[in-house]
Protein backbone atom coordinates (compact mmCIF):
# COMPACT_ATOMS: atom_id res chain seq x y z
CA UNK A 1 0.00 0.00 0.00
CA UNK A 2 1.30 3.54 -1.24
CA UNK A 3 2.11 6.00 1.52
CA UNK A 4 -0.70 8.24 0.36
CA UNK A 5 -2.91 5.28 0.49
CA UNK A 6 -2.05 4.76 4.03
CA UNK A 7 -2.36 8.46 4.99
CA UNK A 8 -5.82 8.05 3.60
CA UNK A 9 -6.77 5.34 5.64
CA UNK A 10 -5.71 6.52 8.96
CA UNK A 11 -7.87 9.89 8.30
CA UNK A 12 -10.51 7.48 8.16
CA UNK A 13 -10.24 5.50 10.76
CA UNK A 14 -9.53 8.24 13.01
CA UNK A 15 -12.20 10.73 11.48
CA UNK A 16 -14.54 7.27 12.26
CA UNK A 17 -13.40 7.19 15.64
CA UNK A 18 -14.03 11.05 16.20
CA UNK A 19 -17.63 10.76 15.08
CA UNK A 20 -18.21 7.92 17.98
CA UNK A 21 -16.79 9.93 20.48
CA UNK A 22 -18.82 13.43 19.86
CA UNK A 23 -20.33 14.90 22.77
CA UNK A 24 -22.15 17.95 23.89
CA UNK A 25 -18.52 19.35 24.38
CA UNK A 26 -16.99 18.40 20.85
CA UNK A 27 -15.88 21.11 18.12
CA UNK A 28 -14.58 20.84 14.84
CA UNK A 29 -14.29 22.62 11.54
CA UNK A 30 -13.40 21.68 7.67
CA UNK A 31 -11.70 24.27 5.66
CA UNK A 32 -11.01 24.08 1.54
CA UNK A 33 -8.96 26.64 -0.50
CA UNK A 34 -6.16 27.47 -2.13
CA UNK A 35 -4.69 30.99 -4.30
CA UNK A 36 -4.56 30.07 -8.26
CA UNK A 37 -2.65 32.47 -10.69
CA UNK A 38 -3.28 30.94 -13.52
CA UNK A 39 -3.95 27.37 -15.10
CA UNK A 40 -0.13 26.30 -14.65
CA UNK A 41 0.37 27.67 -11.49
CA UNK A 42 -2.00 27.07 -8.28
CA UNK A 43 -2.01 26.24 -4.56
CA UNK A 44 -4.58 23.93 -2.72
CA UNK A 45 -5.22 23.51 0.73
CA UNK A 46 -7.49 22.07 2.92
CA UNK A 47 -7.90 21.33 7.03
CA UNK A 48 -9.87 19.18 9.35
CA UNK A 49 -10.00 19.92 13.35
CA UNK A 50 -11.78 18.00 16.23
CA UNK A 51 -11.63 18.43 20.08
CA UNK A 52 -13.37 17.74 22.88
CA UNK A 53 -13.38 18.14 26.73
CA UNK A 54 -14.82 16.24 29.45
CA UNK A 55 -13.51 16.76 32.85
CA UNK A 56 -10.12 17.02 33.02
CA UNK A 57 -9.25 15.61 29.87
CA UNK A 58 -8.86 16.40 26.46
CA UNK A 59 -8.76 15.19 23.03
CA UNK A 60 -7.60 17.18 20.33
CA UNK A 61 -7.13 15.68 16.08
CA UNK A 62 -5.54 18.08 13.33
CA UNK A 63 -4.71 17.31 9.85
CA UNK A 64 -4.04 19.69 6.91
CA UNK A 65 -2.94 19.03 2.96
CA UNK A 66 -1.10 21.29 0.84
CA UNK A 67 -0.87 20.77 -2.65
CA UNK A 68 1.16 23.23 -4.99
CA UNK A 69 2.20 23.60 -8.60
CA UNK A 70 4.35 25.96 -10.82
CA UNK A 71 4.57 26.34 -14.25
CA UNK A 72 2.61 23.09 -14.62
CA UNK A 73 5.44 21.02 -12.06
CA UNK A 74 4.52 19.83 -8.90
CA UNK A 75 6.40 21.08 -6.35
CA UNK A 76 4.78 20.72 -2.89
CA UNK A 77 2.54 17.66 -1.96
CA UNK A 78 2.46 17.38 1.75
CA UNK A 79 0.48 16.06 4.29
CA UNK A 80 0.09 16.49 8.28
CA UNK A 81 -1.76 14.16 10.70
CA UNK A 82 -1.37 15.04 14.61
CA UNK A 83 -3.44 13.60 17.91
CA UNK A 84 -2.73 15.02 21.15
CA UNK A 85 -4.67 14.43 24.51
CA UNK A 86 -4.42 16.38 27.53
CA UNK A 87 -4.78 16.12 31.20
CA UNK A 88 -4.98 18.86 33.42
CA UNK A 89 -3.39 17.92 37.13
CA UNK A 90 -3.27 21.46 38.27
CA UNK A 91 -5.22 24.55 37.04
CA UNK A 92 -2.58 25.59 34.69
CA UNK A 93 -0.38 22.39 34.11
CA UNK A 94 -0.95 19.45 32.20
CA UNK A 95 0.25 16.28 30.97
CA UNK A 96 -0.30 14.48 27.09
CA UNK A 97 0.71 12.12 24.52
CA UNK A 98 1.04 12.83 20.99
CA UNK A 99 1.08 11.22 17.75
CA UNK A 100 2.22 12.82 14.77
CA UNK A 101 2.56 12.00 11.03
CA UNK A 102 3.78 13.79 8.32
CA UNK A 103 3.88 12.95 4.62
CA UNK A 104 5.95 15.00 1.88
CA UNK A 105 6.47 13.45 -1.38
CA UNK A 106 9.78 14.91 -2.17
CA UNK A 107 11.38 14.46 1.44
CA UNK A 108 14.44 12.26 0.97
CA UNK A 109 13.93 9.99 3.60
CA UNK A 110 10.32 9.24 3.45
CA UNK A 111 7.42 9.95 5.97
CA UNK A 112 8.17 11.33 9.35
CA UNK A 113 5.80 9.72 12.50
CA UNK A 114 6.25 10.66 15.74
CA UNK A 115 5.32 9.51 19.34
CA UNK A 116 5.93 11.15 22.55
CA UNK A 117 4.39 12.44 25.46
CA UNK A 118 5.13 15.72 27.74
CA UNK A 119 4.06 18.87 29.80
CA UNK A 120 2.16 21.81 29.00
CA UNK A 121 1.59 24.90 30.49
CA UNK A 122 -1.42 27.76 30.34
CA UNK A 123 0.47 31.02 29.67
CA UNK A 124 -2.85 33.21 29.69
CA UNK A 125 -6.17 32.55 29.94
CA UNK A 126 -8.12 35.42 29.07
CA UNK A 127 -11.80 36.37 27.00
CA UNK A 128 -9.51 37.98 24.53
CA UNK A 129 -6.17 35.58 24.35
CA UNK A 130 -4.95 32.29 25.13
CA UNK A 131 -1.66 31.12 25.02
CA UNK A 132 0.25 27.89 26.04
CA UNK A 133 3.94 26.40 25.62
CA UNK A 134 4.27 22.64 25.66
CA UNK A 135 7.78 20.38 25.74
CA UNK A 136 8.02 16.68 25.13
CA UNK A 137 9.60 13.84 24.26
CA UNK A 138 9.17 11.67 20.96
CA UNK A 139 10.14 9.03 19.27
CA UNK A 140 10.81 9.76 15.15
CA UNK A 141 11.12 7.80 12.83
CA UNK A 142 11.50 7.70 9.13
CA UNK A 143 12.94 5.63 6.31
CA UNK A 144 16.63 5.86 7.19
CA UNK A 145 16.60 7.47 10.66
CA UNK A 146 15.21 6.16 14.11
CA UNK A 147 16.03 8.49 17.22
CA UNK A 148 14.87 10.52 20.57
CA UNK A 149 14.06 13.83 19.51
CA UNK A 150 13.06 17.49 21.93
CA UNK A 151 9.79 18.94 20.84
CA UNK A 152 9.23 22.77 21.99
CA UNK A 153 5.53 23.75 20.61
CA UNK A 154 3.74 27.60 21.42
CA UNK A 155 0.31 28.35 20.35
CA UNK A 156 -1.63 31.63 21.29
CA UNK A 157 -5.34 32.69 20.29
CA UNK A 158 -6.37 36.36 20.25
CA UNK A 159 -9.78 38.02 19.76
CA UNK A 160 -9.28 41.14 17.60
CA UNK A 161 -13.61 41.41 17.86
CA UNK A 162 -16.74 39.43 18.04
CA UNK A 163 -16.03 37.50 14.53
CA UNK A 164 -12.34 38.44 14.04
CA UNK A 165 -9.94 35.74 15.76
CA UNK A 166 -6.01 35.31 14.80
CA UNK A 167 -4.01 32.35 15.76
CA UNK A 168 -0.62 30.73 15.70
CA UNK A 169 0.56 27.25 16.42
CA UNK A 170 4.60 27.22 16.24
CA UNK A 171 6.62 23.59 16.62
CA UNK A 172 10.34 23.08 16.87
CA UNK A 173 11.79 19.57 16.73
CA UNK A 174 15.21 18.55 17.07
CA UNK A 175 17.33 15.44 17.25
CA UNK A 176 21.12 14.13 17.04
CA UNK A 177 20.46 12.46 13.40
CA UNK A 178 17.54 13.93 11.86
CA UNK A 179 17.41 17.90 10.26
CA UNK A 180 15.29 20.23 12.65
CA UNK A 181 11.81 20.34 11.88
CA UNK A 182 10.11 23.89 12.60
CA UNK A 183 6.35 24.75 11.22
CA UNK A 184 4.56 27.26 11.99
CA UNK A 185 0.91 28.06 11.17
CA UNK A 186 -0.56 31.50 10.98
CA UNK A 187 -4.49 32.93 10.24
CA UNK A 188 -6.52 35.49 11.03
CA UNK A 189 -10.01 34.08 10.82
CA UNK A 190 -13.95 35.77 10.12
CA UNK A 191 -16.72 33.80 11.51
CA UNK A 192 -19.86 34.02 9.94
CA UNK A 193 -23.06 34.10 12.59
CA UNK A 194 -24.15 30.38 10.16
CA UNK A 195 -20.66 28.80 11.41
CA UNK A 196 -19.16 29.52 7.89
CA UNK A 197 -15.47 30.64 8.39
CA UNK A 198 -13.48 32.65 6.28
CA UNK A 199 -9.70 32.50 6.71
CA UNK A 200 -6.57 34.24 5.53
CA UNK A 201 -3.58 31.01 6.15
CA UNK A 202 0.33 31.15 6.18
CA UNK A 203 1.84 27.94 6.71
CA UNK A 204 6.02 28.02 6.89
CA UNK A 205 7.77 24.71 6.95
CA UNK A 206 11.64 24.34 7.19
CA UNK A 207 12.55 20.45 6.89
CA UNK A 208 15.34 21.15 5.85
CA UNK A 209 13.92 23.20 2.81
CA UNK A 210 11.94 26.09 3.60
CA UNK A 211 8.34 25.92 2.32
CA UNK A 212 5.90 28.87 2.60
CA UNK A 213 2.24 28.93 1.50
CA UNK A 214 -0.23 31.92 1.26
CA UNK A 215 -4.02 30.37 1.42
CA UNK A 216 -7.52 31.50 1.65
CA UNK A 217 -9.99 29.08 2.60
CA UNK A 218 -13.60 28.91 3.29
CA UNK A 219 -15.72 26.19 5.38
CA UNK A 220 -17.78 25.46 8.20
CA UNK A 221 -17.23 25.36 12.06
CA UNK A 222 -19.50 23.51 14.90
Amino acid sequence: MSRVKKAVLFIIVVAALLLVSMNANAKGSAKIGGTFVNSDSATVTGSFNYSWEQDKWQQTFESDFQYKKEDDKETMNELFLNTKANYTFAPKHYAFGVAQYDYDKFRADGDRKVLGFGYGYKLLRTEKFKASNEFSIAQLNTDTISEMILRNSLWFSYKVSTNVNFTNKFLYEEGSQSDVFIRNETALNYNFKNGTVLSFNNTYTEDPVDNNVLSVTIGKKW
